[in-house]
């Protein structure tokens, strides 16, 4: 079997806190969490603001559940071909990344609008998120000639130059209110168009990240994360009606919590780097829990660092992820937790300048073929096990040994041979 990893995210070298003890596995969630970030004795509600059902009908994607509904998220900094424009328009929500169309457009704003009106052209009820980080300073956007590098973090500890995550890329400070003023407002300029149907904030587990208290110490990590709380409540009471706010914020082993407290000023969680074998059971908890409270999820089935072996041909790479092997364990997992506005991508890479990158959901015949309603939650069958039933397809699970069986029932509710 070849070689899966996990995908290096925004937040892939996070380090819990020495006092934080890693989630355990087994039952499900509890309805009131603590998070040892909140101040002392401060209990926090699982969910501070549930998304209203009939306002989430109205700006999330029409829901079926006819088979596995998918989102992609992707960039690509020239120009999208016409085939890759087509299988975009074929998924329910595409986030499009960082460094998106800056080559040929002059900026990430110009050619995520260009992207945006090209996907809608094909089919106008798919859902576009402007990406937005809320740490990272990118280069390529319109929005940074109006950014002061005096905003900018300084690190005490090294003369107070500017601090840069990876070396490379200047960090924000939500402490100072001139920044989030700018930082809010750019996100609200893209939403003006009508293309633009709501915004994807990455990186907010940098907002209280371990190097930040190394560098800063805890009271300012605390103050900090109070301060990006603060931001993100004021972008989400300026959002224009029906418009989306999702961000990267579901993490189990980032607190107790798994920084689920941050939902409250959204209405939903893209999640990666949920497969850790000491989180992932945690992991399904949480997705199950936000999923029935009403939370829209994008679950990312950690697939990027899959090792093709030296496969260079993309037909190759689809046939060879459709095997059962490869999908039925990440798929299973998220079946477990689906509900309406659920969506998962199957996908290496999200760099669509590179001919080899696998993103099109709509290739994967265990994605495409009939699914039907669940016919109950899933079930714990203990020592590692899970298991969910829908009226087409059967799920089981193990996350200890990290298989998964997907069988599909035939037309009278046994399984096919």
């Amino acid at each position: 079997m070849r070689k899966i990893t996990t995908h290096p995210s925004e937040c892939a070298d996070e380090e819990p806190p020495e006092d934080e003890e890693r989630n355990g596995i087994g039952g499900r969630p509890s309805e009131k969490v603590v998070d040892k970030r909140a101040e002392v004795g401060e209990e926090i509600d699982g969910v501070t603001d549930v998304p209203d059902d009939d306002e989430a009908s109205a700006k999330f994607p029409e829901w079926s559940w006819d088979r596995v509904r998918t989102y992609v998220a992707i960039r690509r900094g020239d120009d999208y071909s016409d085939e890759q424009i087509r299988a975009l328009a074929a998924q329910d929500v595409v986030m499009l990344e960082k460094f998106n169309g800056h080559e040929t457009y002059g900026s990430v704003e110009k050619g995520t609008l260009e992207a945006a009106r090209r996907i809608k052209a094909v089919n106008t009820k798919v859902k576009i998120l402007f990406y937005l980080n809320s740490m990272v300073h990118y280069a390529g956007y319109d929005a940074n000639k109006d950014f002061k590098e005096e905003w900018a973090l300084h690190n005490p500890k090294r003369d107070n130059e500017l601090f840069k995550w990876r070396e490379k890329f200047l960090s924000y400070d939500h402490t100072n209110l001139e920044f989030r003023e700018w930082w809010i407002q750019r996100g609200i300029d893209m939403l003006a168009h009508d293309e633009i149907d709501g915004i994807f904030i990455d990186a907010i587990c940098k907002t209280h990240h371990a190097s930040l208290q190394r560098m800063k110490g805890k009271s300012w990590v605390e103050q900090h994360g109070a301060a990006y709380l603060a931001t993100a409540k004021q972008l989400r009471e300026r959002l224009p009606p029906g418009k989306i706010l999702i961000g990267n914020v579901i993490r189990a082993g980032n607190g107790e919590d798994g920084n689920y407290r941050n939902l409250q000023y959204l209405d939903g969680s893209y999640i990666e780097n949920w497969s850790d074998p000491q989180n992932v059971a945690m992991s399904i908890q949480l997705m199950a829990k936000a999923a029935k409270e009403g939370y829209l999820i994008m679950l990312n089935a950690d697939m990027d660092h899959t090792d093709f072996g030296g496969i260079d041909s993309l037909d190759s790479r689809y046939r060879l992820l459709n095997q059962s092997e490869f999908i039925d364990f990440p798929l299973g997992c998220f079946l477990l937790i689906v509900e309406p506005h659920s969506y998962f991508s199957y996908h290496a890479g999200v760099d669509a300048n590179r001919r080899l990158t696998v993103f099109d959901n709509t290739r994967f015949q265990a994605i495409t073929r009939k699914l039907g309603k669940p016919l109950g939650d899933y079930v714990d069958d203990g020592e590692g096990g899970f298991s969910r039933e829908f009226e087409h397809l059967k799920v089981h699970v193990n996350v200890k040994t990290r298989e998964g069986k997907l069988t599909v029932k035939d037309e009278f509710g046994g399984d096919e041979l």
